[in-house]
């Protein structure tokens, strides 16, 4: 009897606790709240079934050197072909118009070429007797060989005028430059004579009476020659 009204107060306190249970089909008590997940804490994973696009590769075209032209020089004329890059150098070769030469050197100022001649000697040609076949303007500079010093203190050391008998004399001085071989004596664009390297002195015991002279004096070696030296001496009358 004992154990019975026992299992009917359970049985009572049950269905007090299941009456007051909220209704989720009803009205009355409160809803459970549904939880949003803010947007901006959201992790979206996409995953990623799109094919790579290959970028092609482009093969490398091997190197090749352009080859260089050698360069030449044709002549336009008939020319003279020097020991060296000026007027005043000895001739050794005159090459006729139409030749091309192979050019190894140019001058400082670009006005002379350093060729090959035909006998395979070096040799020196002016720029405007030739054309060449590319710009030279990168060759180097070539080597020539020296000249003569020009002399030095050309001067009127003595002369004797005499009218009577319309003569005249005039003596000459000069002193070394350098590298000379000899000396060369002009009278008016005309030489009169040729004197060894030693030689620092001459008379010129029959100047023109009666007008002015001019007397030039150049150095000589193997190469060529110096400028020359200049004296004007007023007219004996």
């Amino acid at each position: 009897m004992k154990a019975r009204k026992v299992l009917f107060i359970v049985v009572v306190l049950i269905f007090a606790l299941a009456c007051n249970l909220p209704n989720p089909n009803s009205g009355g008590g409160e809803a459970t709240a549904a939880v949003e997940i803010p947007a901006e804490t959201a992790t979206v994973v996409v995953e990623d079934t799109a094919t790579a696009t290959l970028i092609p590769t482009e093969t490398p075209i091997p190197f090749t050197a352009t080859p260089q032209v050698p360069p030449e020089i044709t002549l336009t004329k008939n020319s003279n072909c020097r020991v060296g890059p000026n007027n005043r150098y000895n001739i050794i070769d005159q090459i006729a118009q139409g030749k091309t030469l192979p050019v190894i050197g140019r001058s400082e100022d670009n006005a002379w070429w350093q060729v090959i001649n035909p006998t395979n000697r070096e040799c020196w040609i002016f720029n405007e007797n030739a054309a060449p076949n590319t710009d030279l303007s990168s060759l180097p500079i070539g080597d020539a060989p020296p000249l003569p010093g020009i002399p030095l203190n050309f001067l009127v050391v003595d002369q004797l005028c005499q009218p009577g008998p319309k003569k005249f004399s005039v003596t000459l001085s000069w002193s070394s430059g350098g590298n000379e071989t000899a000396f060369r004596l002009y009278r008016d664009g005309g030489r009169i004579i040729e004197l060894k390297a030693g030689k620092f002195n001459y008379k010129d015991a029959n100047a023109p009476f009666n007008k002015n002279i001019t007397y030039e004096i150049e150095a000589v070696n193997e190469n060529g020659t110096s400028e020359r030296a200049i004296q004007i001496v007023p007219a004996c009358k």
